[in-house]
């Protein structure tokens, strides 16, 4: 069996407080804590839970976005697991606003133990991270809208994601799903040599119901996903429209999901 418990997400259940971001404690054969969100609420909404983050060893970044790793600036004396493309300075392509991490390289390795990935890293005998995932569809991660320093496309190649091996099979766990939600699933297989893929969850940055939702469907469809939970870059119209074809649980900051 295993837990999840959001700590941060866009929305939140009653009694706690939302804000643009994601954060989750997971805890299978391993206890992680999967990225912070972009401020200290992490850290509140666990206290609201009860939960003790200070025996927490591993704290694994999805990608180098600020709402999902600027709550790092709250915390230290962890193991960080991420990518090594995690601290590059990146800007929205429109606005030229920052949308990388406030904290650099050299501030986050002073603050933990950082460990950087490219390829995939078993954190325990179940659970993966899945390090640099690759684009193989036709469909996904087709254009971006963030810009390198340099001022060529970011198609944010650090972002990554979580595969947990369990008995009703793969759970997939992903912060944006940049790489793309469906190339994420099909590296997780991949790598773990598992065919069943029981839960996907977390951000997949979906905001239309267009020509790659259908896709995105199809492909969960072939696989027989059996849970999907859509949350924080998803938006509530593909949120809701996912409902139409898939058994869905919501997540929000608050919730606590046994799987």
């Amino acid at each position: 069996m295993m837990n999840i418990k959001v700590l941060v997400d866009n929305t939140a259940a009653q009694g706690f407080e939302a804000v643009h971001g994601f954060s989750a404690l997971i805890e299978a054969d391993e206890r992680i804590l999967f990225d912070v969100g972009p401020t200290s609420l992490f850290l509140e909404n666990a206290a609201k839970m009860n939960l003790n983050l200070d025996e927490l060893k591993t704290i694994v970044l999805s990608h180098g976005h600020w709402d999902h790793g600027d709550g790092l600036q709250f915390i230290s004396g962890k193991r960080l697991i991420t990518h090594p493309n995690s601290f590059c300075l990146r800007y929205r392509k429109e606005a030229k606003s920052i949308v990388g991490l406030k904290l650099s390289r050299e501030e986050m390795a002073a603050k933990f133990s950082l460990e950087e990935y490219k390829s995939p890293y078993w954190i325990s005998d179940k659970m993966v991270f899945l390090g640099e995932i690759p684009r193989k569809n036709d469909f996904e991660s087709q254009s971006t809208t963030f810009l390198l320093a340099d001022g060529s496309p970011d198609f944010v190649t650090d972002d990554s994601g979580i595969a947990i091996k369990t008995n009703k099979g793969l759970v997939v766990i992903s912060g944006c799903a940049h790489a793309g939600i469906c190339n994420t699933v099909a590296y997780a297989k991949e790598m773990c040599g598992e065919e069943k893929v029981y839960a996907v969850l977390g951000g997949f940055h979906l905001k239309k119901i267009d020509e790659v939702f259908q896709k995105t469907v199809a492909y969960f469809q072939k696989v027989k996903l059996e849970l999907l939970g859509a949350t924080h870059c998803t938006s509530f119209a593909v949120q809701d429209e996912f409902k139409k074809y898939f058994n869905t649980i919501n997540l929000e900051a608050g919730v606590e999901i046994e799987l």
